[in-house]
């Protein structure tokens, strides 16, 4: 069974930024979003329109966060973020659809980051081989980038930072790609192929932006 790992360059802090920030025109724009209405519609344990307005609108900075009392005052419970971890699911897609309107797509033919096929096995281990000490993997993990409700389910948000994207790019470069060719059949190596130039490829945009790569996978 395979996955998608659908990445974008986005600027981490300005995403950050969107939480609790009260911005309507921002939810408007997230509408104007081609993936909008493909995740608002599979959207069936939440509605998709408010799981953004919980993220933008109803969100509870940190700072602002208190303690509430219940029974009788005997029982503390935790300061609130605003966010109902029931929905944790739907909020991680919300924010694929938000990083599509403040950063840029990396993978707009969805299946070129699919993982868990051979090629992403091949591509990774031919990291390996060269010294890589960073993967395709890394977009598997589900890193703390966001303040949004533990999600057991998917998306699987993660990311690659500016000082790793520069240090992969710099690898990367030592690959002669052509080189690889005898070790694999045709169509083996051209699904490498592409693998190793699109990651190349969407590195580079982050690494022009200025950006971090930041991955959903599901």
């Amino acid at each position: 069974m395979g996955y998608s790992a659908q990445p974008f360059a986005v600027d981490l802090d300005k995403v950050r930024q969107i939480f609790g920030s009260n911005d309507l025109s921002l939810l408007e724009k997230v509408k104007s979003s081609k993936l909008y209405e493909h995740y608002s519609s599979q959207s069936d344990d939440y509605d998709f329109d408010e799981a953004l307005k919980d993220i933008v609108i109803r969100y509870i900075k940190p700072e602002d966060r208190k303690e509430t009392k219940s029974f009788f005052d005997f029982i503390k419970n935790k300061p609130s973020s605003g966010l109902n971890p029931e929905f944790a699911h739907t909020y991680g897609y919300a924010l694929l659809v938000i990083c599509d309107i403040l950063g840029t797509s990396l993978s707009d033919a969805g299946d070129i980051f699919y993982s868990g096929g051979e090629a992403w096995t091949k591509v990774n281990e031919i990291f390996k081989t060269k010294g890589i000490t960073i993967d395709l993997d890394r977009m598997w993990g589900d890193k703390k980038l966001f303040d949004l409700p533990d999600n057991l389910d998917f998306p699987g948000i993660t990311h690659y930072s500016k000082e790793e994207i520069s240090y992969l790019l710099n690898e990367l470069a030592k690959i002669e790609i052509q080189d690889l060719r005898a070790s694999y059949h045709n169509e083996e190596f051209e699904e490498i192929e592409e693998l190793i130039t699109s990651f190349k490829e969407g590195l580079q945009i982050c690494k022009d932006k200025n950006v971090e790569f930041v991955s959903f996978l599901h």
